[in-house]
């Protein structure tokens, strides 16, 4: 039955109790959330470390731009971690242990990568290493490995889920 006193208000207002609830819930539910913010790690100290105590080179990123993010540094166990977030939001990580001959360290860091052939870099010193070329199992990341042998071996990996370009371009600021 239709009401006969209604008003066009009663119907303004009537919509507006629809409207009101239905424009909120599609508010809530469309924004775009915040950016989290990326905690910074420390990288210095612990290269700093690390270079006194690793019984192997110790290779870190010189002259990096401000705008590069230091997100993970860690050492222990002879190994050296670190992890930087690029001005374009890519990770690139660099790895190293003791030891020449790492197969299953090699496997694991570039997640049962193959091997795609060399790269030449040269540093900012002008000295040139060469690298070999990983692709990623899963296709994703691009890795360079140099293994040095002597009397202070090392395995160095440099990852970026970049073309091996970004990846030699980052790995030529390792001194």
């Amino acid at each position: 039955m239709r009401n006969q006193r209604a008003t066009g208000r009663d119907m303004i207002i009537s919509l507006a109790v629809i409207l009101l609830p239905a424009m909120a819930i599609y508010y809530f539910f469309s924004r775009t959330p915040a950016e989290p913010e990326v905690p910074v790690a420390d990288w210095k100290p612990v290269v700093a470390d690390a270079r006194t105590e690793a019984p192997y080179d110790i290779l870190a990123p010189s002259n990096l731009p401000e705008t590069w993010k230091p997100v993970r540094a860690r050492y222990g166990n002879d190994e050296l971690q670190l992890g930087f977030l690029s001005p374009e939001k890519v990770y690139f990580e660099v790895k190293q242990r003791v030891g020449a001959n790492q197969p299953g360290f090699v496997s694991t860091v570039t997640r049962e990568g193959v091997e795609d052939g060399t790269s030449e870099v040269a540093t900012a010193s002008g000295v040139k290493r060469t690298w070999k070329r990983y692709l990623t199992g899963d296709e994703r990341s691009h890795c360079l490995v140099r293994a040095v042998e002597g009397k202070r071996p090392s395995t160095t990996i440099v990852c970026g889920d970049v073309p091996y370009e970004g990846v030699e371009a980052f790995s030529s600021t390792l001194a």
